[in-house]
């Protein structure tokens, strides 16, 4: 069963989709986006794949428009909530498509956090109309239940959360963001579709009772043996939970982890083992992806198997070390300790704080650098596990040292009041270059070419430069919204603002922010 209802955006401008994912906090909503779409094409398709509960479609788009894809749609599915987004000149042309079922038409220009929180609370309503009150309700609950801190609940769930279940947990194998990029979305199989498969299996001799998720990725599966509940079920357990990492890789082409409990154990208290143990549950990253692991409850912690919080390690040491094979054996050494531990904070940690050095370094080596590519979508698959990360970051430190580091360049007085000029207002949308010429009393165009000599870039380019870090930063740090962070850094419009970090950036601020 579905947690949240799932909801697909289909639009041809990538920054409409982006305001639109940004603008309200969809999961306090009661829904999750869980696909987009950028024609009436790929929106189709992705219907047909994941079936979500609600679709926002823009009207006019290559290939296929959104008139035809909502035509195509109804022919298979005449429940799926539908809202159509227009602009003003196709207003006429939207009430056409009253005919094939459509939930509500908005003026795209027209949305605003309110005006969209309230569409989705009727669109809810209508789907408790349709006779799914019941599910709704407790998939909702059992989401907010296992994704807060506190364990209020209600009467509704209670007696779901009493329930005693044999436990399986299913992971996809998943690389480390030590970039902290947003994992890409053509890694990842949707937690809705995942949820599907295993619904649609059968497990002869045992009762599915719930399948719900945790806040870091782990599909909950909830079963009950229909013979004899109270004797040790672990050989059976093990064998279900490779059959199910098995058929996950068939079905979807990826790798799975599962744990099993052998012991039965109420939701309430799954969700308190999870958050003191969740080091277990990340058991693939040290001891090899694809493997299915015991789990045992109670626990019974010993000293080891404490967390013991971040070593300490000084990463700037690396650049001290000038031998090739020391490199290698300096980061074998840190990541077989880490690996040892079976700690995931501290692999976490340790291993943005390198990826760190390593983007600074490659700041004074732009050769190198334009040689080199640092993205997650690039490199994830030696960011599975520590072993292999150590052997990434080793490579590419080594590779530092077979280049000279370009010193830094001293500017002259001119140009260096010209970059604390920018850096005091670059907080002025309209800071132009005639704004720095005249502060440093120089002509525009002398400036401008003294400018691209002495820093390497243009001044239009490095003011630009200047916001999009401050904007990284405030992203961040987090608590405030994408277009509030675009007007911080000084851009009038959010979708300009969002233009431009995609550009430098490579991902949008929405992404960006949310990120591990």
């Amino acid at each position: 069963m579905e947690k949240l209802l799932s909801v697909m955006i289909v639009d041809d401008e990538r920054f409409v989709i982006e305001e639109l994912c940004t603008m309200i906090n969809w999961e306090a909503c009661g829904f999750q986006v869980i696909a987009t779409a950028f024609n009436g094409r790929q929106g189709l398709k992705k219907f047909r794949e994941l079936h979500p509960s609600l679709i926002l479609a823009d009207i006019r788009m290559p290939f296929m428009d959104g008139i035809e894809m909502i035509r195509q749609i109804r022919e298979e599915d005449d429940t799926v909530n539908i809202v159509l987004l227009t602009a003003y000149e196709d207003f006429s042309y939207a009430k056409s498509a009253i005919s094939f079922g459509i939930t509500e038409y908005i003026i795209k220009s027209s949305i605003t956090p309110d005006s969209l929180r309230e569409l989705l609370e009727n669109v809810r309503v209508s789907i408790y109309r349709q006779g799914k009150k019941d599910k709704i309700v407790t998939d909702w609950l059992l989401e907010q239940f296992f994704s807060t801190e506190k364990s209020e609940n209600s009467a509704d769930l209670d007696a779901t959360l009493r329930q005693m279940h044999h436990i399986i947990l299913i992971s996809q194998d998943l690389p480390v963001s030590i970039s902290g990029e947003i994992l890409p979305e053509e890694i990842q199989v949707p937690k809705a579709k995942l949820a599907v498969l295993l619904q649609n299996w059968d497990y002869p001799g045992w009762k599915l009772e719930t399948i719900t998720s945790l806040p870091g990725g782990q599909t909950v599966l909830a079963i009950n043996s229909t013979e004899n509940v109270y004797i040790d079920h672990g050989a059976e357990l093990e064998r279900i939970s490779r059959t199910i990492v098995r058929k996950l890789r068939q079905d979807t082409g990826n790798s799975f982890t599962a744990f099993y409990l052998a012991h039965r154990i109420s939701l309430y208290d799954l969700k308190l083992y999870c958050s003191e143990n969740r080091n277990k549950l990340n058991e693939s990253y040290f001891s090899g992806s694809g493997g299915v692991y015991r789990l045992e409850y109670p626990v019974m912690i010993i000293e080891s198997d404490m967390y013991t919080g971040y070593s300490g390690v000084n990463t700037g040491e690396v650049f001290r070390i000038t031998d090739r094979s020391l490199i290698k054996s300096y980061f074998h050494n840190i990541y077989l300790n880490i690996g040892r531990e079976k700690n995931y904070d501290k692999l976490m940690k340790i291993s943005r704080d390198f990826y760190f050095e390593l983007r600074v370094a490659y700041q004074k080596l732009p050769e190198l650098a334009a040689e080199e590519n640092l993205t997650l979508g690039y490199n994830w698959h030696n960011w599975l596990d520590a072993e292999k990360i150590g052997e990434w970051f080793a490579g590419k430190f080594i590779r530092i040292k077979e280049n000279t580091m370009i010193p830094e360049k001293q500017y002259t007085k001119s140009i260096s009041d010209a970059v604390r000029f920018i850096y005091d207002n670059y907080r002025n949308p309209d800071l132009s270059v005639n704004d720095i010429a005249e502060y440093v009393h120089l002509s525009a165009g002398y400036l401008s070419g003294a400018f691209r000599k002495e820093v390497g870039s243009t001044i239009k380019n490095y003011i630009t430069e200047v916001r999009i870090n401050q904007a990284k930063r405030l992203l961040e740090q987090g608590g405030m919204k994408v277009h509030e962070v675009g007007k911080e850094v000084g851009y009038h419009s959010s979708q300009y603002f969002s233009q431009a970090f995609y550009k430098k950036v490579g991902i949008l601020p929405g992404e960006y922010m949310k990120r591990e």
